[in-house]
């Protein structure tokens, strides 16, 4: 994923949670909301509940490389993607399947 196709501002995250456009996977909570740029921002939240710092960052790589190889980043929207306690490290390919799902 290219750097600007990232959201890491807290008052962009907001923005767009606050569009309440949600969609709700086993994995993951998105949130959508189309913008003016021309191409796709994504923005990886991952509570502390989850783990400590190595397991989170761990969770936010594979959940972006899921997102590099099921998305165009051509469609103008913004999507922040909330990870949920259950996340299953193990399973790449189920990840890779629930993003598609939330990307579509």
């Amino acid at each position: 994923m290219i750097v600007k196709n990232r959201i890491k501002k807290y008052s962009e995250f907001q923005k767009v949670i606050e569009a309440a456009n949600v969609k709700k996977t086993s994995f993951f909570v998105s949130y959508r909301l189309e913008n003016e740029l021309g191409y796709s921002r994504f923005g990886i939240s991952v509570p502390k509940k989850t783990g400590n710092a190595v397991i989170r960052n761990r969770i936010k790589r594979q959940v972006r490389a899921a997102i590099g190889l099921s998305t165009n980043f051509e469609e103008p929207i913004d999507i922040v993607i909330i990870v949920r306690k259950n996340y299953e490290i193990d399973n790449f390919e189920e990840i890779k399947s629930e993003i598609q799902q939330l990307v579509k």
